[in-house]
């Protein structure tokens, strides 16, 4: 009788110490925190983009990024590149704004 993973990965993680399970805790934090980014930021791109009454083609010849990454963007699923961004906030006539984390 097989295992699922997530049974083998379990019992994997019981037998961490528990400076392993702090190491894995701060990671797995940064990480849903930093996809939650990543769908925050595509859903204020398609916003923008759909109050401008663009379709994701229209937007991708206006910013030269190909169609599908920015459908993967809106989405959340894609890591952007600097260029990316600054190429679909200039096609889009939007500002972007870093504001510390703080006062958010």
């Amino acid at each position: 009788m097989s295992r699922s993973f997530a049974e083998f990965a379990a019992e994997k993680k019981a037998e961490w110490s528990d400076d392993a399970r702090a190491v894995y805790d701060a990671a797995a934090e940064a990480f849903e925190f930093e996809m939650a980014e990543r769908v925050r930021l595509g859903a204020l791109l398609k916003l923008a983009r759909e109050n401008r009454a663009l379709s994701q083609p229209a937007l991708a010849a206006r910013a030269d990024v190909q169609q599908a990454e920015i459908s993967r963007i809106e989405r959340g699923l894609s890591n952007p590149t600097e260029s990316t961004i600054i190429r679909l906030t200039k096609a889009l006539d939007v500002r972007l704004v870093l504001e510390d984390a703080v006062s958010a």
